[in-house]
């Protein structure tokens, strides 16, 4: 069997006019979790990472801490994000009233009411309530499952792959492996940590998941300042 290492990227910029970028910890988190790698002398056949700014430079930062190369990586966009910037101005456009949007958006910096807006945001995404949107949810599920596909099949050498993926299309391919209602994925993309590692045996027919949502690298007092989640 091959094996998958999924990593949601590390900490992106919130609040900041560019939010696809890492934060300085986050930059710090992913040199980490690089060296955690090297510790456990652990090597990778194959890197893949979504087309986002912040993939792309949590990579650069794991590989550094391995010591290793970045450059070879095959890129798939079935790992990005939803655009939750523009699905929140969809959201807003139907929904304005809403007692919860109009706190978050008088704060943008309020992290604590902009994942509650989030939540009923993707709710209501899920059931097709939010009119115009860039991306329906049934188009942002089939490329999740057409970059699941494609990692399938990469099983045929028994390949260990390393991926970077976001929250959100990591916990829709976690779904899609554990067969989990729509409505539940979104549970899990809300607690999902940066640079945390879900662990998958694979091959061309089938994933199993093994690990999910593993911080194993953070997971001492002196590291917990490192644990976030945005």
């Amino acid at each position: 069997m091959s094996e998958l290492h999924l990593v949601r990227h590390a900490q992106a910029s919130f609040g900041a006019e560019n939010y696809d970028q890492l934060s300085d910890l986050g930059h710090e988190q992913s040199r980490l979790l690089g060296d955690y790698f090297k510790h456990r002398e652990m090597s990778f056949d194959v890197l893949v990472v979504g087309d986002m700014h912040r993939h792309h430079q949590t990579m650069d930062g794991i590989c550094s801490g391995m010591g290793i190369s970045s450059t070879d990586r095959l890129v798939l966009s079935g790992l990005n994000e939803y655009n939750f910037v523009d699905m929140t101005e969809a959201y807003g456009k139907t929904y304005g009233d809403n007692a919860l949007y109009q706190k978050a958006m008088a704060n943008p910096a309020d992290k604590k009411n902009f994942y509650r807006l989030l939540r009923q945001m993707l709710t209501a995404w899920t059931v097709d309530q939010i009119p115009d949107v860039p991306e329906t949810w049934r188009q942002f599920k089939n490329r999740v499952s057409h970059a699941q596909s494609e990692i399938k099949a990469m099983a045929d050498q028994g390949n260990r792959v390393l991926a970077i993926g976001s929250g959100g299309s990591i916990s829709t391919f976690v779904g899609l492996v554990l067969g989990i209602p729509d409505e539940t994925i979104f549970d899990l993309n809300l607690q999902y940590k940066n640079t945390a590692i879900s662990h998958f045996f694979f091959n061309e027919k089938k994933m199993n998941l093994t690990g999910f949502n593993n911080i194993a690298h953070f997971e001492t007092k002196a590291m917990e300042h490192f644990i976030t989640y945005g």
